[in-house]
């Protein structure tokens, strides 16, 4: 065996962590294929009712458990990645930007997959059943293109700073990873309900000129609007039109009252994903503040970074007490909801854009900075 293919086998033997990455990827692309295939036949199932005058069968299509399956399959896909990574770097895989996002799309696959099992959507009919293949196709897709755009990152290995070597490290970035990843779902939900507010606004009006404006902003202002906002337009569109409205069984009922059953269901499902993971957030924070006080003896530095986390923190605090005691319900709490999903936005991936950032001491996964190690920072590390 010659020298070159000694180096050959060696760098293949090392790209394991990229081989998993692949075949995640692909398992996303099959989970979407499932997810449309089960959209489709909820719809089938929906107007079939409304032919036969039927009631609308509970359960489940079978191609719906086939996208649940390829769920699992693509979370754990998603874990023999880290693990190889983590062998191949020799610490736990959250150094770099590319692998804080590929940390990212498996918390949104394993996400879905817990909040799946709580939310149960698929078992109330093929109605809701639509709704499920649709935040599964939106975590799907996430995760594909967040896969596609780490990939095109760097995957060379780097020692971890002083800071970040630490047994806080892995809690506290898994927590707070999977907290942003279910708050994104929620903020999904969010960009749902305001969609099909934007469709039923358009057909029959009957709105406020601020409901309407609220409305507008909140779909304006969503991250992503080519990738996330008009592909979910279209299909809450295509929900309406050709599912939901002609459902059968019950749908007897006015339109109408249906209509406002599933916008008062989105927004209960959309707290559930809150409460989820909020509380990881929360953990998160505190962790921060312990391994920050072990590292620096300072609980809080008030770094630039810290106070980004503070602020989204506090939106979705506000947006908690708002909702339990001001009972804030429909568009005023998934407008407060949305604000919560731009400041995890603006916390997470845009810091790095705003001009007191350069003067964090937060900014590990910037690969022309070297961390700046100082006892006036706050708990080091990257992810919040």
């Amino acid at each position: 065996m010659s020298w070159q293919e000694l180096l050959d086998f060696t760098a293949d033997d090392l790209l394991q962590s990229a081989r998993m990455l692949r075949a995640t990827n692909a398992a996303c692309l099959a989970g979407i294929l499932a997810a449309v295939w089960s959209l489709f036949a909820h719809a089938g199932e929906m107007r079939r009712a409304r032919r036969e005058q039927g009631e609308v069968r509970r359960k489940p299509s079978a191609s719906h458990g086939i996208a649940v399956w390829v769920l699992v399959a693509a979370s754990l896909l998603g874990l023999a990645w880290m693990w190889h990574r983590w062998v191949e770097v020799n610490h736990f895989p959250s150094q770099t930007m590319g692998e804080v996002l590929v940390m990212t799309s498996l918390s949104l696959l394993a996400g879905m997959l817990v909040l799946h099992f709580v939310m149960r959507l698929a078992s109330h009919g093929p109605g809701w059943g639509m709704m499920n293949d649709g935040l599964l196709i939106s975590v799907f897709a996430g995760a594909l293109l967040i896969d596609h755009y780490a990939s095109s990152l760097s995957t060379a290995q780097r020692d971890l700073p002083p800071a970040l070597q630490s047994y806080w490290f892995p809690p506290h970035l898994v927590t707070l990873i999977f907290s942003y990843a279910t708050l994104s779902i929620a903020a999904v939900l969010v960009g749902v309900y305001f969609c099909v507010r934007f469709w039923v606004v358009l057909r029959h009006g009957g709105r406020s000129v601020g409901s309407q404006l609220l409305i507008l902003a909140v779909l304006l202002f969503l991250p992503f609007t080519h990738l996330v906002t008009i592909p979910m337009l279209v299909l809450v569109g295509l929900v309406l039109l050709f599912g939901y409205r002609g459902a059968g069984g019950d749908s007897g009922r006015p339109w109408s009252e249906r209509l406002a059953e599933m916008e008062a269901t989105v927004d209960r499902v959309s707290f559930v994903c809150f409460a989820v993971g909020f509380p990881f957030l929360t953990a998160g924070l505190f962790m921060g503040a312990f391994w920050a006080q072990e590292a620096w003896a300072n609980y809080w530095g008030w770094d630039s970074k810290e106070n980004s986390a503070l602020i989204t923190w506090l939106i979705y605090l506000a947006y908690v007490h708002l909702r339990m005691l001001g009972r804030y319900r429909g568009e005023k709490a998934m407008a407060v909801l949305g604000a919560g999903a731009l400041s995890v936005l603006i916390t997470f991936q845009m810091f790095g854009y705003l001009p007191d950032s350069q003067k964090s001491l937060h900014r590990y996964t910037d690969e022309t900075v070297m961390p700046a190690e100082g006892q006036q920072g706050g708990s080091m590390e990257e992810g919040r």
